[in-house]
């Protein structure tokens, strides 16, 4: 069992090698020593490691306090769901911590991925290679809502721009979504993803090498702040405009 110490330990090595590093730099610059090459090597050496020692444990004090933020604000409050999941995920990953992991019971990924979301989710893909935002975005709602409904006529060239919902097993890594059906498995990697909107009960996708994809499924929100994370990095997390909400929750 590993046991944790969190910021304490870091914290008193930080302060002991500033101490005792430094009391070394001070003794031998104030030495009547003569001059030479070892007594300058020892000055220095001792000098580097009393800034560079204090800095790197301060790194992990740091970490280890957003650590226990983030344990202390899971154990305060039942399992989190739909937004506010998204909501946690947003904090954790702009904050530089990865989010706990699951297991892909039916999907195969790479032994160093970890696996942060495997849910059942329907997948729909846009028949255009390059739609119009404005249009991809009207027929996407269209075709979520129209899930709910018998459908009426009018809803019918929306959903003709779209292919044919199909349900899949997804999985969010580090690295890229996973989705297996019965034809096979495929994957969308977070380099590929140039854009992503969020849509009432989906997450929608636009993707450099091929049409857009609709992701619809309970944990949306959460699929869109890690493909907005593996795809811009943590500093896009704070700005992109759907997480408005989000980042109040």
């Amino acid at each position: 069992m590993t046991r944790r110490h969190g910021p304490f330990v870091p914290l008193v090595i930080g302060l002991a090698a500033l101490v005792g590093f430094g009391w070394i730099w001070i003794a031998t610059e104030s030495s009547d020593a003569p001059a030479s090459t070892v007594r300058w090597f020892i000055s220095e050496s001792s000098l580097a490691l009393a800034i560079l020692v204090p800095a790197v444990c301060l790194f992990f004090v740091i970490r280890a306090i957003h650590t226990r933020r983030h344990e202390a604000r899971e154990a305060a409050r039942p399992p989190a769901t739909g937004a506010q999941q998204a909501g946690d995920l947003l904090w954790s990953l702009s904050k530089g911590l990865l989010p706990q992991t699951t297991k892909a019971a039916d999907i195969q990924t790479d032994a160093t991925e970890p696996v942060f979301i495997a849910r059942p989710a329907v997948i729909a893909n846009h028949r255009q290679l390059t739609p119009a935002t404005r249009t991809l975005m009207t027929t996407a709602r269209t075709l979520v809502l129209s899930r709910d409904s018998d459908g009426v006529p009018g809803e019918r060239a929306a959903l003709r721009a779209w292919e044919t919902p199909r349900e899949v097993s997804f999985a969010a890594t580090d690295r890229r979504f996973l989705l297996r059906d019965s034809t096979g498995l495929a994957d969308v990697q977070y380099a590929s993803i140039i854009a992503v909107h969020l849509v009432q009960g989906a997450v929608l996708l636009r993707l450099a090498d091929r049409p857009p994809m609709l992701v619809i499924c309970e944990h949306a929100e959460s699929i869109a702040v890690l493909a907005v994370w593996g795809s811009a990095g943590e500093a896009a997390l704070n700005r992109h405009p759907d997480f408005v909400s989000l980042r109040k929750s």
